[in-house]
């Protein structure tokens, strides 16, 4: 009952697609769009254009009926012919893409008068690219911390906001509509009934140990001494060290930066495909279709699973989610892993 609606919104114009690729991760704040258009459309699509990924299910009543999956600005188009066809791939970021590709110099210092926080500062380097940055959930005052000096020479701020933000707790990354999302790891499991259980909506499974990026010793240099962490599972004699100048990031930010490390790297993952892009329809209509639910696999969910086969029970984050889709089928990939890795 799905359909996916592409639009150009720079132009008002919708697109004929072939195939459509959507990627989100918790490790990269922009959202990323493959898309495949005929060579007909080629026409209704530019560079740098807004396009937006929709998909229209009458059974969700929110905004008619149409839920909006991701937003991207357009980086790349790439005209394709052979003997057998002539296509036109597409690729495109998260509007935040403008601020991570963007340098300058500036400095914020919290005083009496003007206190900044990570929520704060975030929102007003977003603002300044006409980027929406928000926490999440967003009825609730900013849960954000103070951080007392921030200061960026000739570089992107975002490396030096994604290290306070990982100090503090806090996840930043992209949205369906094109802005920025501050929140935490998530706690509960999602209430609509997402999950992913061998034998019932699991079509394969893909169990991963990666070491390649595995280190034993992990050091988070500062301007005075060295945070030190050292995984005992891994037994080789790697030592990944990480340079952090900025006078204002103390010992404990430090440690954590290396604790993170640590985890992230040695941190095993799952990934499952199931079909469709979230939701049975069967499952929408008793949710009511209305607002204020997920209907779409998206990242930072964390979901009952079930797979002996990999001997895995219990509930783990999704950090990354890829959406599929051609004119035969949709389907997802979702990689999972154990909270603490975000924690």
């Amino acid at each position: 009952m799905s359909r996916i609606i592409v639009n150009n919104v720079t132009k008002n114009k919708e697109l004929l697609w072939l195939r459509v690729k959507i990627k989100k991760s918790l490790d990269d704040i922009c959202h990323t769009l493959e898309l495949e258009i005929p060579a007909g459309e080629r026409a209704k699509v530019n560079r740098h254009d807004r396009i937006q990924v929709r998909v229209d299910n009458p059974l969700i009543t929110e905004r008619g009926g149409v839920d909006t999956v991701t937003t991207v600005m357009v980086d790349e188009i790439t005209a394709i012919a052979d003997a057998a066809s002539h296509r036109v791939t597409v690729i495109g970021r998260s509007p935040a893409r403008d601020i991570i590709d963007s340098t300058w110099t500036d400095t914020l210092w919290s005083t009496d008068d003007n206190e900044w926080t990570l929520a704060s500062i975030a929102k007003k380097i977003a603002g300044e690219f006409r980027i929406n940055c928000t926490w999440f959930p967003s009825d609730r005052p900013d849960p954000t911390s103070t951080v007392n000096f921030l200061a960026w020479q000739a570089e992107s701020p975002w490396a030096k906001l994604l290290t306070e933000a990982d100090a503090q707790g806090f996840l930043l990354t992209s949205n369906q509509a094109g802005g920025l999302y501050i929140w935490k790891p998530a706690a509960t499991d999602r209430s609509e009934g997402f999950n992913a259980t061998e034998g019932r909506n699991v079509k394969t499974i893909e169990w991963r140990e990666n070491g390649a990026e595995q280190y034993n010793k992990y050091v988070v240099s500062g301007a005075f001494d060295d945070a030190v962490v050292t995984d005992p599972s891994c037994n080789n004699r790697r030592v990944l060290t990480i340079d952090v100048t900025d006078e204002n990031v103390g010992p404990e930010k430090r440690l954590r930066r290396a604790n993170t490390e640590m985890r992230r790297r040695k941190e095993t993952r799952v990934t499952v495909t199931v079909a469709g892009w979230g939701l049975s329809d069967s499952r929408i209509r008793e949710l009511g279709g209305g607002a204020g639910k997920e209907y779409f696999w998206s990242v930072n969910f964390l979901i009952p699973v079930r797979m002996p086969s990999v001997g895995m029970s219990g509930s783990l984050l999704v950090s990354e989610v890829e959406l599929e889709a051609d004119d035969k089928s949709m389907q997802s990939t979702i990689t999972l892993v154990k909270r603490a890795a975000y924690e």
